[in-house]
């Protein structure tokens, strides 16, 4: 047989373990336990989060400020990579899981 000397066999590929993700999800937080929470049971089911931010200027308290967003992504093993505007009241910001080298 050819591809391989002597006794050895020829190597199998490993499987891969992958697992199956939904391709995305949109949450809007109205507080930041809330998102805690959307985190947690969400950032391993789908390959993209959405989260809904609205503006400072559009409500008084803010629900969820971008920065307390991204200071939960980042402890949840997220990363953030782009932000899109809804209107001129809200916009999404998106996080993805870090790559792990």
């Amino acid at each position: 047989m050819l591809g391989y000397v002597g006794n050895k066999q020829p190597a199998k590929k490993a499987k891969e373990k992958r697992q199956i993700m939904a391709e995305s999800v949109t949450f809007e937080p109205q507080n930041i336990s809330e998102l805690k929470r959307f985190f947690e049971e969400n950032k391993d089911n789908h390959h993209e989060i959405w989260i809904i931010i609205t503006n400072k200027k559009a409500a008084n308290p803010q629900p969820v400020s971008f920065n307390q967003a991204i200071s939960e992504a980042i402890k949840q093993g997220l990363i953030d990579s782009r932000t899109k505007n809804i209107d001129e009241k809200k916009y999404m910001i998106r996080f993805t899981k870090k790559i792990k080298p």
